[in-house]
């Protein structure tokens, strides 16, 4: 009951990682404010009870507002009035158990507050990170997340810092990264034999402003980040074209670091979720639409869209303020992978810090306002996804699901896990691998089976919403697999309904393009006519094949690629697979009409087999460019066919099979011209699945491959 002295309150909102760091630190505010009550998480949802004086409330909920990062997997929150709960009258406290896991996180409020803070200790502290943040996982050798199982294992804390560590009112109480300018090794900027060391806070404020004027002298910059050396600059074509060199990365785009948010807006179009996204504690990558940056062609090649973060690590944002002060938005970057890219730039800001486990930076869109992990690690894994108990563990090229024992899956990379299996469990009941790789464990187990990406990524959606034991009409389509498909899963299996005809992939795109026209002629006289009527018209696309070996595939995005390559979207040889798709995505986005054109998007039965003939789709797109249709009109128009040949097979199918769930797995689904009208066509009559606590793809598929 609601008094001018007492309040009884409920907070609620949902929150999809498995690590429960946030219900500590409302704990430890709860606990420090003095109130009654607890906070508890029930499946995906956290509920927090507050009783307590006015006043004795306001500042819990003033402290939390201040303390509580952001995060990508947490709702917007609501609170209510109540009348009462249980264990009002305790002092407040975690109901249940929880799950701390040792993540990679950007700077909570706190220590961003104690880093920029001249009077605090940790005033420029590049290392700076607590119970709530930093870069646990990098530091860490092995499981648990003990100093002594870290690199900080070699630096003996300081007086102030072991007092810290040993006070249950600290934040950092029993942390084991705790350290200080005068307890840990420190940054240093070098050039040749110069080098500058950041012994005390005055001198990493010298180092870093001195870092800061180097980049602005137009020189590239070596920088030390827990995900591994990065080379920054200012995106002058010369230093552009020197990074592409020297990397190798041809024409793959580069990352945007934003080290001044308030002019974002003048180069991005954005709205507040993809800034909450941004501003978020796992600091993605945010894919976003360009508004006037000048840049954009040479460090996004082909893409419609813009990839960009904030600073996610102290020494970025340290870089980044001082960058802001010279009045400079933004710098490039990319990362260092062998040791003789070093010797792009005589310049470094640099720690003799080692790092034991670089993880991949995760890639978020906003479509519809709703949150798509496209790919990546930081901040992601590992993870625990709770789930049917199985007592299996399955393995991928470079992931790894296992269960805990009580159908707590832990998700982690590969090769940090699996030397450590038997430090979680005596035995599994079987070992499931991912088709077509071969892996040894030191545990034992009663039986081994194999199973495929499409599987493992769409059980995975299907175990993270607790439906395995419904059925569901499933969609798969993936840049990352060569088996694209519509599926029916049921009786514990996912059972292949449509495939997209295999379609060959040779060494070169245009190798694979005429064979593709070929194929279109051999399937009947009007392709015939039509494929003449092409050649002549564009005589490029004529000749022989150049190529001996090639691949097949069942992919839909092997079929835009040739699209585009036909359209003369895009005219050169990709540097990565999806590169000539994202050209043609880029060509949809600009289309600024409503409605396209009709591609026909058919069926054909081979062997009493059904698939999507991108025959059909190509034909009928090759026929409007010859009637001289815009190109722009034309990508929008395939993309728009594949979204309406969804909805009507999916539509159809879900009617007669008299399905509620369907599942959606695999990057495709991260295309915004796509999804953005799939939502509100299966999400208004439908259970609409897909990941929320895993990335769409790749890092999903271990999860799915434990349920084989």
């Amino acid at each position: 009951m609601e008094t001018m002295e007492q309040l009884k309150l409920k907070t609620v909102f949902d929150y999809y990682s498995g690590n429960d760091h946030i219900i500590d630190l409302i704990y430890k505010i709860g606990k420090k404010t003095g109130i009654n009550g607890f906070v508890e998480r029930k499946k995906d949802t956290v509920y927090i009870y507050v009783s307590g004086s006015q006043k004795d409330i306001e500042k819990f909920y003033s402290e939390l507002g201040e303390k509580l990062p952001y995060s990508i997997f947490m709702s917007e929150a609501k609170t209510y009035p109540v009348e009462n709960f249980e264990e009002e009258d305790r002092p407040f406290h975690i109901k249940g158990e929880i799950n701390i896991l040792p993540k990679n996180l950007s700077p909570c409020p706190t220590c961003t507050k104690e880093l920029f803070d001249i009077s605090n200790r940790r005033f420029y502290f590049p290392f700076i990170s607590c119970s709530n943040c930093g870069s646990h996982y990098s530091y860490l050798y092995e499981y648990p997340f003990e100093r002594e199982k870290t690199v900080f294992k070699f630096f003996k804390m300081c007086k102030d810092c072991e007092k810290e560590f040993n006070d249950e009112n600290s934040f950092r109480y029993k942390y084991p990264l705790t350290a200080c300018h005068n307890c840990l090794t420190p940054i240093y900027l070098k050039k040749g034999e110069n080098e500058r060391y950041g012994f005390d806070n005055e001198k990493t404020v010298g180092a870093i402003r001195t870092a800061a004027g180097v980049i602005k002298k137009g020189n590239l910059l070596r920088v030390y980040t827990t995900a591994g050396e990065i080379v920054a600059g200012i995106p002058t074509e010369e230093n552009i074209s020197k990074v592409r060199q020297f990397l190798g990365l041809r024409e793959k785009p580069l990352n945007l670091l934003i080290t001044n948010p308030q002019n974002l807006s003048k180069y991005f179009h954005i709205d507040q979720p993809e800034l909450k996204a941004l501003a978020s504690q796992e600091k993605p990558v945010v894919l976003l639409p360009f508004k006037e940056l000048p840049e954009k062609d040479l460090l996004f090649p082909d893409l419609g869209y813009g990839k960009i973060k904030f600073p996610d690590e102290p020494i970025l944002l340290l870089l980044a303020n001082h960058l802001k002060e010279e009045e400079i938005d933004y710098i490039f970057y990319a990362y260092i992978t062998d040791e003789f890219q070093k010797a792009i730039t005589d310049f470094e800001l640099n720690a003799d810090l080692p790092v034991i486990n670089k993880q991949k930076e995760t890639e978020v869109v906003l479509i519809n306002g709703e949150i798509f992990i496209k790919e990546g690690e930081k901040g992601i894994l590992p993870e625990i996804i709770k789930a049917k108990p199985t007592g299996n563990l399955a393995i991928t090229e470079d992931y790894i699901a296992l269960d805990l024992g009580n159908g707590e899956y832990l998700v982690d990379k590969k090769e940090k896990l699996i030397y450590q299996l038997k430090d979680f469990v005596d035995e599994i009941i079987s070992l499931n691998i991912l088709e077509g790789i071969e892996e040894n464990i030191d545990i034992p187990y009663k039986k081994k089976k194999t199973f495929k990406k499409y599987e493992g990524a769409i059980l995975s959606v299907l175990a993270e919403n607790n439906k395995l034991s419904e059925k569901a009409l499933c969609f798969y389509f993936s840049s990352y697999s060569n088996e694209d498909m519509i599926a029916i899963y049921k009786n514990k299996t996912v059972n292949p309904l449509i495939k997209v005809l295999p379609i060959r992939i040779y060494d070169n795109l245009k190798d694979t393009a005429l064979w593709v026209l070929e194929e279109i002629e051999k399937s009947s006289e009007e392709a015939k006519r039509l494929i003449n009527r092409w050649r002549e018209k564009f005589p490029q696309f004529s000749g022989e094949i150049s190529s001996q070996s090639y691949q097949e595939k069942s992919s839909i995005t092997a079929v835009f690629n040739v699209i585009s390559y036909l359209l003369g979207i895009f005219n050169k040889e990709p540097s990565y697979f999806d590169q000539p798709y994202q050209a043609l995505l880029k060509e949809a986005l600009s289309f600024e009409a409503k409605r396209g054109l009709r591609i026909d998007y058919f069926l054909e039965e081979i062997d009493e087999e059904f698939y999507l003939d991108w025959r059909k789709i190509i034909h009928s797109t090759l026929s409007f460019k010859l009637a001289d249709t815009d190109n722009k009109m034309l990508a929008f128009s395939v993309i728009e066919g594949f979204k309406e040949w969804i909805e009507k097979e999916g539509s159809s199918i879900l009617y007669k099979l008299k399905l509620n769930n369907v599942v959606m797995a695999g990057d495709i689904f991260t295309n915004p011209v796509l999804t953005g009208k799939l939502l509100p066509h299966f999400s208004g009559n439908y259970n609409l699945l897909r990941n929320k606590k895993l990335p769409v793809d790749r890092q999903n598929i271990a999860l799915g491959g434990v349920f084989i």
